[in-house]
């Protein structure tokens, strides 16, 4: 584990009662909104473009400083909810979140006897006996631990140490989490609070267990031992414990501070190997790390990526990695309907939502995300109007819905939140990084190369023929989406030769599926072949070669039935 040094000012866990940081908390949040408010509905409307620019940026800075202040001043939930929004570089300015930067490893420290104490408490010897050179002033210091460096057996290690009473203080904080969500589902939106509340206590409550940590560290590292170019600390178990957790000390820097690309150049090493690794998280080993900020991800001096503090882990099941994945095949083959039953596949669509309408609002943003990310030359500091449109409100209105209609069509379970949050965090160390490609663009080669591996032959042929089928047989695009149409019951023609479009429909549909088959064989006699299994490739080339003659004689028939009724 490492991270960069924090400040120097020590800090007291606030010791409010539940009740005064709930009306804290309460009396910010809405402190802030009016000043928001204020900002946009008044006082914007007065200035100049360029004395505009300057007061925004004044006007952010000053906002990014003090939620910095009291996130740090309230401590333990709320110093993560400031650590996800230091990350969205993307969204927020500059302005705003370089001041919570200070939140990711920069939180000021606790006094080093309350460490010796909770050491003591865990083990039952001073800290002292077992680690004699031990620096008093920790190497980083966060919302619910601080980390110290030591050595032992010759070996550097860092010591992470939970704050006395941190359990006390995040007890507080869900209570106060609570009643913010049960004002918001009476007030502004309907959900299951309890729910979403006992998810996030989960989360909260796994980082108050070391041990539970200290497994998902070691059943990471097992995951990725044959990748080499990602690395885990090594786990000191004798000195571990629930409060306790030593590993090994890994040299590098945050992955933030590897430097940002300028224009033209190639792709970000430390990207590349950040989207990749959840790439393989997500849909290969269906475990991932749920809290990517950047003080817990180190780049180290021979260009590996090492993920650090693994207290917040996903695990996704099967079910769910299959549909996240044809979610993505969906959009890269732009098959909307699809895309849409994989939604409801993954339960992000609510009951009541009208399909038909969700598929137009689906074939929409998808166009519009195409049309954004080709016209956009930098994704860092992307500015809400941007992304919010006036066509997109009259969208809406042309298929006669509205904004509300359409959150109400959607749902996220709470088991998908952890992995919502993972995505903004990807996103924004992406623009932080990279401003001239997206995720997008970096996932898009190691996921095709996942989907390449084992022997889902099917699936390879999907993507290798640019992922629909039927423009493998070169079927232009409009009688493709109506066959598609036709075959989910959403299209009927009207036809003056009812019989005869009928056989030639059906004629046609044999075409397409012995040319499926045509270059199925081919596919898999080939990937055979180059294995040295001769007996599978050669009777996956008969299987070609039987189709390839059906089909030749299928189209010379439906050529001479053609010129026969045209005489």
């Amino acid at each position: 584990m490492q991270a960069s040094p924090p400040s120097t000012n020590s800090n007291q866990l606030p010791s409010y009662s539940a009740r005064g940081r709930y009306y804290r908390g309460s009396f910010f949040l809405w402190k802030k909104i009016l000043s928001l408010f204020w900002y946009y509905k008044f006082v914007r409307l007065f200035l100049s473009s360029k004395s505009r620019e300057e007061r925004e940026l004044e006007f952010y800075k000053s906002l990014g400083s003090e939620c910095r202040d009291f996130f740090l001043k309230m401590g333990g939930v709320y110093v993560k909810l400031g650590q996800y929004f230091a990350s969205l570089s993307h969204l927020f300015p500059e302005s705003f979140t370089d001041p919570l930067q200070d939140l990711q490893d920069r939180v000021p420290p606790h006094p080093f006897f309350e460490i010796k104490e909770r050491f003591k408490k865990e083990f039952g010897k001073e800290i002292a006996e077992v680690f004699p050179d031990i620096s008093e002033a920790p190497l980083a210091s966060a919302s619910i631990a601080q980390v110290h460096s030591a050595t032992f057996k010759g070996e550097k290690v860092a010591v992470k140490i939970l704050y006395p009473g941190i359990e006390e203080i995040i007890e507080k904080d869900l209570k106060a989490v609570r009643k913010f969500l049960k004002r918001i589902n009476r007030f502004l939106v309907t959900f299951d609070f309890k729910i979403v509340h006992k998810e996030i206590a989960k989360l909260v409550g796994r980082e108050t267990d070391l041990r539970l940590e200290a497994e998902s560290m070691d059943r990471m590292a097992r995951y990725f031992a044959e990748e080499p170019d990602y690395v885990f600390p090594k786990l000191i178990p004798e000195w571990s414990g629930k409060s306790v957790l030593t590993a090994q000390f890994i040299e590098g820097k945050r992955i933030t501070q590897a430097g940002t690309l300028k224009k033209g150049q190639a792709k970000s090493r430390p990207v590349d190997l950040l989207i990749r690794a959840y790439i393989l998280m997500i849909f290969e080993y269906r475990f991932y790390h749920a809290d990517p900020h950047p003080g817990n991800m180190i780049y180290t001096p021979d260009e590996k990526l090492c993920f650090i503090d693994f207290g917040a882990v996903g695990e996704i099941p099967p079910s769910q990695a299959i549909a996240l994945r044809k979610i993505i095949l969906c959009a890269m083959t732009k098959d909307y309907p699809a895309l849409v039953e994989a939604l409801d596949e993954l339960g992000l669509v609510s009951k009541k939502a009208d399909r038909e309408k969700l598929e137009e609002v689906v074939r929409y943003s998808m166009e519009k995300l195409s049309k954004f990310l080709s016209d956009t030359d930098s994704f860092k500091n992307i500015k809400f109007e941007q992304i919010h449109t006036p066509e997109d409100l009259k969208f809406l209105k042309e298929i006669n819905s509205s904004l509300r209609g359409l959150l109400r069509m959607i749902q996220l379970p709470t088991a998908l939140v952890p992995l919502e949050r993972v995505l903004g965090l990807l996103v924004g160390i992406t623009a932080n990084l990279d401003p001239y490609r997206t995720v997008l663009d970096y996932g898009e080669k190691p996921f095709k190369g996942l989907v390449f591996q084992g022997e889902n032959q099917w699936q390879k042929v999907l993507v290798q023929e640019g992922g629909i089928w039927g423009q493998a047989v070169s079927l232009p695009g409009e009688l493709l989406q109506a066959v598609k149409n036709l075959n989910r019951g959403k299209q009927a023609y009207k036809l003056p030769d009812l019989e005869q479009h009928t056989k030639r429909m059906y004629s046609l549909g044999h075409q397409i599926i012995s040319a499926a088959f045509v270059l199925f064989g081919i596919h898999y006699g080939t990937d055979r072949l180059d294995k040295g299994i001769e007996t599978q490739a050669m009777v996956a080339y008969g299987v070609s070669v039987f189709f390839g003659i059906l089909l030749a004689l299928s189209v010379i028939k439906n050529k001479f039935s053609s010129k026969r009724n045209r005489q």
